[in-house]
């Protein structure tokens, strides 16, 4: 079996990982990254299930019930906390390599880089469904806060829609794809980008995205492939992974913003038209940033 040799970025710190990175290793180390993420958002449906069992919490956690959205947050933090004990464990056990190498880490810019992915994600998300042809001119189902009138429920509902926009989705899987693999295969920048970012959208073939049909799971997987390039390239530019998940939780966060406030739209147009835009500017930075020299960071080193 041919080994890929990944040599280290220059100024890298490294420990020979346990498993080589031959066409074996990528493919476990991808596998390993989706078991977790299976794993993790298995943890949330065991512990309600346990929980109705309780007498009595069905009544309390259930409707619109304030408990209710406090067990949601719960149970997403647990999605997130299953994801960085698992990456912890992986790195740790095979890569010889502690959590932060992944980018698991902050400084005093970190804030601003989530806050640059949110914007440019969610941004492009609004503008591009606005620009869409409507198919009514007002929205006329039941969306995520058409109904709500009450200023708590509201709060609660924004609460809600955040924690599953970064605590179960946003903050795990980009520390799995554009933390844990792409680091892994940083030595090799377009191997990284094009495994991560392929196995990252072939993962959402079984996503629930309003898919009608089985073309229509092909159609949507314009929207990862879209929005994990412009992770990629934005984190290339910032040398952060918290721009990636900025990118990540911004497409989520666009999404009900577009639900809520523009007119609706047909999905798979809307699927091809934003993953079209923001794959062009995600390839636009990849490009631009390894032609510059930009790398793909490791995180136990200070970027120069």
């Amino acid at each position: 079996m041919n080994v890929i040799h990944v040599p280290p970025a220059p100024g890298t710190r490294t420990s020979a990982p346990r498993l080589a990175l031959g066409p074996l290793g990528i493919t476990v180390r991808v596998v390993v990254a989706i078991g977790i993420l299976i794993i993790a958002n298995l943890v949330p449906a065991l512990a309600t299930g346990l929980l109705v069992l309780v007498p009595g919490a069905s009544e309390i956690f259930g409707g619109s019930s304030p408990w209710g959205f406090g067990l949601a947050v719960v149970l997403q933090s647990l999605v997130l906390g299953t994801v960085v004990l698992g990456v912890w464990g992986w790195m740790n056990g095979v890569e010889r390599a502690p959590l932060r190498a992944t980018g698991w880490s902050a400084n005093r810019l970190s804030a601003v880089w989530l806050l640059l992915g949110i914007a440019l994600s969610a941004g492009t998300v609004v503008v591009v469904t606005a620009l869409i042809p409507a198919d009514d001119p007002v929205r006329s189902d039941s969306t995520f806060f058409h109904e709500q009138t009450d200023p708590v429920m509201i709060c609660l509902l924004i609460a809600y829609a955040l924690g599953l926009a970064f605590l179960q989705q946003g903050i795990p899987e980009e520390l799995l794809f554009r933390g844990m693999l792409l680091w892994r295969l940083r030595g090799r920048p377009v191997l990284a980008v094009a495994v991560t970012t392929l196995a990252f959208t072939l993962i959402h073939l079984v996503s629930n995205g309003g898919q009608q049909s089985p073309w229509e799971h092909v159609l949507y997987l314009a929207l990862p492939f879209g929005f994990a390039l412009l992770a990629v390239g934005l984190l290339l530019w910032t040398g952060s992974l918290w721009a990636a998940v900025g990118v990540h939780g911004g497409f989520h966060v666009g999404t009900v913003i577009a639900g809520t406030l523009l007119p609706p739209v047909t999905p798979a147009t809307s699927w091809l038209a934003i993953g079209s835009v923001q794959s062009v500017i995600g390839i636009t930075l990849i490009v631009t940033a390894l032609r510059k020299g930009r790398r793909i960071p490791d995180g136990t080193t200070a970027r120069p």
